[in-house]
């Protein structure tokens, strides 16, 4: 399918969850957000394979950003946006202002702070770098490397902040769930 833009926000329209989150958002306040990466991902891969939306997605995934507000109200807004949603996946709300300070910890690279939200969205790997919010009830996509390596099932390296090592695990995990995925090698 050509227009695979339009193909993404049919299968958002069809999935009341995330629909649900990204209004609850809205409602809540959250400034310059996007539910973005593998919740966006899987369903376009559960679509393709036919599954149910949302089988396999360990959680949602909602960036945002902020450099005014002290971190720990992350996980402030994380307990009020799930009181709000009536659905069972678990909320990963992180601001984007602050990940240089604990990227460097978990996955052993020094990055440079990120200015806005979508800084951090073009960091990871292209299938999984797309977010969408809800405005005015319309869909804002952000997929800066576009949508055909989550439509095509191809996972390729992103090396502006992640190491090989990362990048095998990662893919590792990734396999084991979908196993029609096809993992593009590192070099």
């Amino acid at each position: 399918m050509k227009d695979r833009k339009k193909q993404l926000i049919s299968y958002l329209n069809n999935c009341p969850e995330i629909i649900e989150t990204l209004s609850k958002c809205n409602d809540y306040g959250l400034t310059d957000y996007y539910l973005a990466g593998g919740a966006i991902t899987q369903l376009i891969w559960n679509n393709i394979l036919g599954r149910p939306n949302l089988e396999k997605v360990k959680d949602f995934d909602i960036v945002y950003y902020s450099d005014t507000e002290d971190r720990l109200l992350e996980k402030l807004h994380q307990t009020n946006i799930k009181k709000i949603v009536t659905h069972n996946f678990q909320l990963d709300i992180t601001n984007q202002a602050y990940v240089y300070e604990w990227y460097p910890k978990k996955f052993g690279s020094v990055i440079d702070k990120f200015k806005r939200t979508e800084d951090g969205i073009e960091t990871w790997l292209p299938a999984f770098a797309i977010g969408v919010r809800l405005s005015s009830d319309k869909f804002e996509i952000f997929e800066p490397y576009g949508l055909d390596d989550a439509f095509d099932m191809i996972v390729r390296p992103n090396k502006l902040t992640m190491t090989k090592d990362n990048y095998a695990k990662m893919t590792e995990s990734f396999k084991s769930r979908w196993h029609n995925i096809h993992v593009l090698p590192w070099e």
